[in-house]
C-alpha cells in the first residue's frame, strides 16, 4: 500500500461490487425498466418470469447499466448470439436435419 492507493485501485472493490448477479442489482434494472421487458414491453409478472441478459458479455459485470432486463420469449429470441457464433452454427446444422 503506498499514498496512492493499492496496486489495484480503488476500483477494485467496485468490481467485487457487481460480481455477482444480486436481488438489489436485479431490482434496480427492474424498476428502471418499469417492469416490462426491454425488447417487446410486456409486463413481467410471476407467470412472465424476467431474464438479465448482460450487454458486455461479462458475467462478472452486474452494473445495472451493463444489464437488460426481458421476457422469456425475447431471452430465447436473444440466447443464441449470447452463447457466441459457435452456438449459433450449430444451432443452423442441426436444425436443418
Amino acid at each position: 500500500m503506498s499514498f496512492f492507493g493499492n496496486a489495484a485501485g480503488n476500483n477494485s472493490k467496485k468490481r467485487d461490487k457487481y460480481k455477482e448477479l444480486t436481488l438489489a442489482i436485479k431490482q434496480i434494472v427492474l424498476e428502471r425498466a418499469k417492469y416490462r421487458c426491454q425488447d417487446c414491453s410486456k409486463k413481467l409478472s410471476g407467470t412472465n418470469s424476467p431474464n438479465f441478459i448482460n450487454l458486455s458479455g461479462s458475467k462478472k459485470d452486474n452494473r445495472p447499466e451493463n444489464l437488460r432486463v426481458v421476457c422469456p420469449e425475447c431471452f430465447e429470441r436473444n440466447a443464441p448470439s449470447e452463447r457466441g457464433p459457435m452456438f449459433s452454427s450449430l444451432k443452423k446444422i442441426f436444425s436443418k436435419s
